[in-house]
């Protein structure tokens, strides 16, 4: 599993910086799916669902591009250091919670990041690379909820 995710993170890693166009796209995907997910961002405040204008919004970019760099690392810590990541991960569930992130928005965000590397990756998504992807999602998303403790 974690060789498919690593070639193929590596060809998502290739794109003109991928960080912000990979964020950008990930979180039109949530927002799309889950217009009211945009509620849980303070610095989108004043922006109507889905404007156009907030995904220029300097805080956006900047959450944005963050949450792909920590995909990035995590991705990197896959082989070398699982115990480590799996606690990165209780410890953001934890975090996410104190944020207003529930449950629920976890599918919901494993569908819109399944989309996001299939639109970056094209033919390169594989069956065989979306079920390593898709069973990756289910370890973060199982182990962020853990340590959420919902």
């Amino acid at each position: 599993m974690s060789s498919k995710i690593i070639e193929s993170w590596k060809l998502v890693a290739a794109i003109d910086n991928y960080e912000e166009v990979a964020g950008e796209l990930l979180f039109r995907k949530i927002f799309t799916a889950a217009p009211a997910a945009q509620s849980l961002f303070k610095f989108l405040e004043g922006y109507e669902p889905n404007a156009e204008a907030m995904y220029s919004d300097p805080s956006f970019k900047k959450h944005a591009a963050g949450v792909i760099a920590t995909v990035n690392v995590a991705v990197g810590m896959l082989d070398p250091d699982l115990d480590g990541l799996l606690d990165v991960l209780r410890k953001l569930g934890r975090k996410h919670k104190v944020y207003g992130v529930l449950e629920a928005h976890y599918p919901v965000v494993g569908e819109a990041l399944i989309g996001t590397l299939n639109d970056a990756l094209g033919d390169a998504f594989t069956d065989d690379v979306k079920a390593a992807w898709v069973d990756l999602y289910g370890v973060i998303s199982n182990t962020m909820i853990e340590g959420a403790g919902y």
